[in-house]
């Protein structure tokens, strides 16, 4: 039932994930427990497909109970712990609780650049954190950490899997706001050029 929900959030089709990933959960958390493995991953997969419909408010609710079961039974460095960091990071930011979001983002990187630092993952953390320093209007420490996470992930792109394709998008429009935010409306279109021309260039032949 897991992995059909998350076939259906792969092709976009939300509703339906949303609807077999909340049955899977009820009854994870009857038979296995409300912190065994199964049951924290069903429950993030609902809070990720809740976020992408939204729904934040639930999508927060649930991404913070998953997290703290994945501290409790994963520790804090696992990387299932810290991919749910950023994900409830995404979040908040996208609520605009940047000063949340600020913390669980550096949090994810500094774990992910002690654990995993090449991985596509640990660049998407560096992303976040740099977006959630934009959001405080605290640019100049934005922009390196969003270039460099989004140039990380443009690089290993072709190691990201297809329910997280849309994370490099969401990086790179992060640094187009930073510049519009910044008042460097020049930079700004030099980026979206050149997001613009990446898309071109990974477009299916």
């Amino acid at each position: 039932m897991d992995s059909l929900a998350v076939v259906y959030r792969m092709q976009g089709k939300y509703a339906p994930a949303e609807l077999l990933y909340g049955q899977t959960l009820r009854l994870e958390r009857r038979v296995l427990g409300p912190e065994k493995f199964g049951t924290l991953e069903s429950m993030g997969g609902l809070g990720l497909t809740d976020y992408l419909q939204g729904k934040y408010g639930q999508a927060e609710e649930l991404l913070s109970q998953t997290l703290a079961g994945r501290r409790h039974t994963l520790g804090p460095e696992n990387p299932d712990t810290l991919d749910t960091m950023s994900d409830l990071g995404l979040v908040n930011h996208a609520q605009g609780k940047f000063a949340a979001s600020e913390a669980l983002a550096r949090e994810a990187f500094e774990g992910d650049r002690k654990t995993r630092p090449d991985d596509w993952r640990r660049f998407f953390a560096e992303s976040l954190l740099g977006a959630s320093l934009a959001g405080q209007k605290k640019y100049d420490e934005a922009e390196p950490l969003l270039i460099a996470g989004y140039q990380g992930m443009d690089a290993g792109k072709g190691k990201i899997a297809v329910p997280d394709r849309y994370r490099p998008d969401r990086a790179g429009e992060w640094i187009v706001q930073l510049y519009q935010a910044w008042g460097k409306p020049g930079k700004a279109a030099e980026w979206q050029q050149r997001l613009k021309q990446s898309k071109i260039a990974g477009a299916p032949k």
